[in-house]
């Protein structure tokens, strides 16, 4: 019994270990009112996965915190890890990020504003993720 128990708990580590999250940044409404993020895409830097997604110049979504379907904005980048390096990748192809509620607007202008907005809801433990979460204690705090 241990010696299954052993080899199953080193399957699942090598498993956790060895699988390549999806590397993404999700926008997720918890505050009461709606919330509108706008990404201004920087076109002097090639992101195709940006470059997809925008419609003009910028990225919108519009997330509505009561419908399940329309709470959360997602931009995909693919398989692979967050790190310092693929932040500063993304922040160089944004040139501000516009997020906004009822009561509030804060606008990260600077590519070390949004760096920072990026490295500071990059959290987890073995599954990393980039979660923005809006609300109005959001807006207190940055």
């Amino acid at each position: 019994m241990r010696k299954t128990s052993f080899l199953f708990l080193l399957i699942l580590a090598i498993t956790l270990t060895s699988c390549d999250p999806s590397q993404g940044i999700l926008f997720t409404n918890k505050g009461e009112s709606n919330a509108k993020v706008k990404l201004i895409i920087n076109s002097e830097v090639k992101n195709n996965q940006l470059d997809k997604m925008k419609k003009g110049d910028s990225i919108v979504f519009n997330l509505v915190p009561h419908n399940p379907e329309e709470k959360k904005g997602h931009i995909y980048f693919g398989r692979g890890r967050w790190n310092d390096e693929n932040i500063n990748e993304i922040s160089k192809s944004i040139k501000s990020i516009e997020i906004e509620n009822d009561n509030y607007k804060i606008v990260y202008k600077s590519q070390k504003a949004i760096q920072n907005l990026l490295k500071d809801n990059y959290k987890g433990i073995i599954m990393k993720s980039l979660n923005i979460k809006i609300d109005d204690s959001f807006f207190q705090k940055n």
